[in-house]
């Protein structure tokens, strides 16, 4: 049988993860096998449960910021997950080995180069992750979403996008809308944290939604993250209008439904945004590494249905404010996607590699 095998090494955040497993399916839609290394951690796994692709897990995590002790242990755990990323790529023989993020990335590309195995990575936000940039310097290709990342890594850089979920079109607002009970005809808000900050998106959103619910009518889509799902859940208990989820994993139905979003600017909810049209609220994260969220909202600010508020202007009237104005900008219709997927340019890049 010919060997069609591809390692995909992604962990940390769904943030990597997901465009990882974007990639997986166009390799799995055009007869390729795609195993992926992740780290151990809950979040990774859950995500690869729900993926439906093999996966292997590292007991590795991100390297510890300044010097302590636990610097020892990351650098035991990083040589350890090298030779078990050898052992494995020996054994599987995979025709490329394409890093899309987190530590997990360094052990596994790096073995695969020494194998001689053809490399890729994926940066996914505006300013690169210390791995990305330490790996470029080995890797085959280096494939970017936004265009000003070119000037951090070498010549073989490709500027393909971010992979975003195909699936998020092949759900109709009419479908999503009966699915959560909603109306036609009223403005539908989604409002999520992501996996960092929730706690503060959640408060502010639902005091701002509950002043403007006084004057217009509306209905909300809220996924609020584990730790504030039960206090927000109970607030609303009375309320038909405003459903609440702890984690939605088809939030292709919430953006589907939604006319306007609140939420953080991690690079998958840009991107997805952006391809989509969709009016947003984009909070940066103010603790991400090198402020990186709020680079990624600079991407699309320019289309004129975006409003970005930074965590010191990110009140409840500030919020009220954003909101209205991009109700009143509305223009309905069906989301279609506005530029080719990425997943599909970085395929054909590597598709030619591996052949050459």
């Amino acid at each position: 049988m010919e060997n069609k095998n591809i390692i995909i090494a992604a962990s940390g955040t769904g943030g990597h993860i997901y465009p990882g497993i974007s990639l997986a399916h166009e390799f799995k839609d055009n007869g390729y096998h795609v195993t992926f290394f992740i780290s151990n951690n809950i979040a990774s796994v859950n995500i690869m449960k729900n993926s439906g692709f093999e996966y292997v897990t590292f007991n590795l995590s991100g390297m510890p910021r300044g010097f302590s002790i636990r610097i020892f242990s990351f650098a035991f755990k990083l040589v350890y997950s090298f030779f078990k990323s050898f052992k494995l790529i020996f054994k599987i023989k995979p025709l490329a080995v394409i890093g899309t993020g987190g530590y997990i990335s360094v052990p596994t590309v790096a073995a695969a180069k020494i194998l001689r195995i053809k490399t890729f990575i994926h940066e996914q936000n505006s300013l690169p992750g210390a791995a990305n940039k330490l790996l470029s310097r080995i890797a085959d290709k280096t494939f970017i979403s936004f265009k000003h990342s070119k000037k951090y890594f070498n010549k073989n850089t490709f500027f393909s996008g971010y992979p975003v979920r195909k699936d998020i079109f092949s759900v109709s607002k009419e479908d999503a809308l009966r699915r959560f009970d909603f109306k036609n005809d009223v403005f539908t808000l989604l409002v999520f944290g992501g996996s960092l900050g929730a706690l503060k998106i959640n408060e502010i959103a639902f005091e701002a939604v509950k002043e403007l619910s006084l004057k217009e009518q509306l209905q909300v889509l809220h996924i609020t993250g584990g730790r504030g799902y039960s206090d927000i859940k109970d607030r609303v208990r009375y309320y038909s209008w405003y459903k609440v989820f702890d984690y939605m994993h088809d939030i292709k139905y919430a953006y589907a439904a939604s006319d306007a979003v609140v939420c953080r600017s991690g690079a998958g909810t840009v991107f997805e945004l952006k391809m989509l049209n969709k009016p947003a609220v984009l909070v940066p994260y103010p603790h991400a590494t090198d402020n990186h969220q709020f680079y990624n909202a600079k991407e699309k600010e320019n289309d004129g249905k975006t409003e970005i508020l930074e965590e010191n202007d990110f009140t409840p009237l500030r919020l009220l404010k954003s909101i209205k104005k991009l109700k009143s900008d509305l223009k309905r219709g069906e989301d279609i996607p506005t530029e080719q997927f990425a997943q599909e340019i970085i395929f054909g890049e590597i598709a030619k590699c591996i052949k050459s």
